[in-house]
């Protein structure tokens, strides 16, 4: 017997009732059962048949059926998000821990560990070393700077690099012809695009450009006066007249009159002496006869136009492929704001800021606590190419002469001697201490680093060739620039 439509609101409606009258919709299930069963006594104790009580059991159970899983799910979450928790407390610190604590366990050990060359009781007073009252020099050019110079180039290289010297010579290190006659060759298709040096400049610069006072500056001439030499050091004390590289070296002295070599073992932990002693030599030869020194490594490629355009107060043009090396700021390069106007107090390059000391010994750039107890280096300059201002020559040789040795070159000279006569280091965006993938990036910029043997050639014969194209910036290409760069 099916109930009927009566029938069937005596058995359920009273849970509707309440609802309509305000009660809480969302009474528990115990509530529900408890009312529905006195519902169903009363429907028996009224004369309802025995049909009806089962349809109230069959309803029962299937509420009761309905709520089940939703209790179930509710447990069965909460049991996941304990063990998850459980997970990141115990499980992960404990796989952290085991991953990473054979190499803090070494750091902490190698940060303690002695330099090969520099033990604990080695003596790191430069002055030991670089003998400023003694002549070091074993070989140099004849009539070093007899005539004044607007730059002088010092390029640091190792005794055996016989091949990256002679591609240096014949590529960027040709100052007879890649000089700065080739900067509007290598732009023409720029023109109007940067900005020319200033009269001011070209007539402060008049004597070390050998431009006569009585005529009127407006132009740089082709050909600026600039020098590169190259320094090198000895393989070892005992054995200078019999080696055979050093007699190779000689040869080489003899036939290009470039060669500096210093009384020093040329290693990589000697870097900080071989630029010192750089120092120490521009210092003694031409502190007066030179306008600015530049250091560079052999690996190095230096746009000679470029780099000449921008000491005299110009700007160079913007690329597709340069536009990574600049920000918001420099990328102006018709604002008067980015020219370089600096006469004296200048030492710039690429500017890095808040390194650390790297505590893996295996790494060439290791540096033991004893050397260096702090946990940051002072802002410094990438040794792959800086220049400076002749007068800051002195000065920075002085500050090495009182400053405590640390085999990191850069950071000994650019910043940590530097910062002690608080001298300002300045970032050029495009002294790139990186080497870039396209060529492109070789013509707009100053400087490309890691350039080893063909690749050297390579980079001059790209950029040399003005008939190869280079595209210009793509259209609100200022929207993808960073902020700010080079710590500045």
């Amino acid at each position: 017997m099916v109930p009927n439509q009566h029938e069937r609101h005596l058995l359920i409606p009273e849970r509707s009732k309440q609802n309509r009258n305000g009660n809480n919709t969302h009474s528990s299930s115990e509530s529900g059962s408890a009312e529905f069963l006195i519902n169903g006594r009363n429907c028996v104790e009224e004369g309802y048949s025995e049909e009806y009580r089962h349809t109230s059991h069959r309803y029962l159970e299937d509420y009761e059926s309905s709520t089940c899983p939703f209790k179930m799910s509710r447990l069965r979450w909460r049991n996941r998000l304990v063990k998850r928790v459980l997970f990141c407390i115990v499980i992960v610190p404990f796989l952290l821990v085991t991953f990473y604590m054979p190499e803090l366990m070494t750091n902490m050990q190698t940060r303690q560990a002695a330099l090969l060359d520099w033990g604990y009781n080695t003596s790191r007073n430069i002055a030991d070393y670089v003998l400023p009252e003694n002549n070091t020099v074993v070989l140099e050019p004849k009539h070093v700077c007899d005539n004044k110079i607007f730059l002088l180039v010092v390029v640091c290289s190792s005794m055996q690099n016989f091949a990256m010297r002679q591609i240096i010579r014949e590529t960027w290190g040709n100052t007879s012809n890649f000089n700065y006659g080739m900067f509007k060759k290598l732009h023409y298709r720029f023109e109007g695009q940067y900005l020319s040096p200033t009269v001011e400049r070209l007539k402060y610069y008049s004597e070390y450009l050998n431009i006569p006072n009585d005529d009127d500056v407006t132009t740089a001439p082709a050909i600026i006066p600039v020098k590169v030499y190259f320094l090198l050091g000895r393989s070892r004390p005992d054995a200078y007249e019999y080696n055979e590289t050093t007699a190779l070296i000689r040869t080489e002295s003899e036939q290009y009159g470039d060669i500096i070599q210093e009384n020093f073992i040329d290693t990589y932990n000697n870097l900080t002496l071989k630029s010192v002693l750089a120092l120490k030599w521009m210092n003694q030869r031409c502190s007066q006869r030179s306008a600015f020194f530049m250091k560079a490594d052999d690996d190095t490629f230096l746009n000679m136009p470029n780099l000449l355009h921008y000491l005299l107060g110009g700007t160079i043009p913007l690329y597709n492929d340069t536009l990574d090396l600049y920000d918001t700021h420099t990328y102006r390069v018709l604002s008067p704001r980015n020219r370089f106007n600096s006469t004296r107090n200048y030492l710039g390059g690429h500017l890095f800021c808040s390194s650390r000391p790297v505590s893996v010994i295996s790494n060439k750039w290791y540096m033991p606590y004893y050397m260096f107890p702090g946990d940051k280096y002072p802002k410094y300059l990438s040794g792959s190419a800086y220049v400076m201002s002749a007068d800051v020559v002195s000065r920075l040789y002085a500050a090495a002469l009182n400053t405590t040795f640390i085999h990191i070159e850069d950071v000994y000279l650019t910043g940590m001697c530097a910062e002690k006569i608080h001298l300002p280091r300045r970032h050029n965006a495009l002294f790139s201490y990186t080497r870039a993938k396209d060529w492109c990036s070789f013509r707009g910029s100053i400087t490309q680093h890691e350039v080893k043997d063909e690749s050297m050639l390579d980079a001059y014969l790209f950029v040399s060739n003005t008939s190869l194209y280079c595209a210009p910036p793509a259209k609100y290409m200022n929207k993808h620039l960073r902020k700010q760069i080079g710590c500045v």
